[in-house]
């Protein structure tokens, strides 16, 4: 299934490619028309995925504990931050004492000029960080 899922992606990837370098052809006059404008291509569902139960969770945490991104990977399971807010956050957007971070900027996808830092996709300037205590019911 996961393959059938990656397949569909790529030949969906490949025909916006090669639909786009024909579309540049046709305007500079190379050919007279575009013909993959004629193909669809069957759009791929969004992956599923299940989340950690608590016990998970807890036991990730523990493998993890002395790895240089335990406390990104804390961050990412006790609140519900998406990768890009997550890895755009920096030291003055967090509040230790009274447990807030500031949303500001997301990390987009690499560029040829380097990390773009943009704004947010959704507004939530100060969310409130679990407590280590509550954060993984028992």
């Amino acid at each position: 299934m996961l393959l059938q899922a990656a397949l569909l992606l790529t030949l969906a990837h490949i025909h916006s490619v090669l639909k786009s370098a024909l579309e540049h052809a046709v305007r500079e006059e190379e050919i007279t028309r575009n013909v993959a404008r004629n193909v669809r291509t069957g759009t791929p569902r969004p992956r599923r995925f299940e989340p950690l139960t608590s016990d998970e969770a807890r036991r990730f945490l523990a493998a993890v504990r002395n790895h240089c991104l335990f406390a990104l990977y804390e961050l990412a399971l006790h609140t519900r931050l998406r990768k890009g807010e997550l890895l755009g956050l920096q030291w003055e957007d967090l509040d230790l004492h009274n447990g807030t971070a500031s949303i500001r900027r997301t990390l987009q996808r690499p560029r040829p000029a380097g990390l773009p830092h943009c704004p947010p996709r959704r507004t939530h300037p100060n969310d409130a960080l679990p407590s280590r205590a509550s954060a993984f019911p028992r």
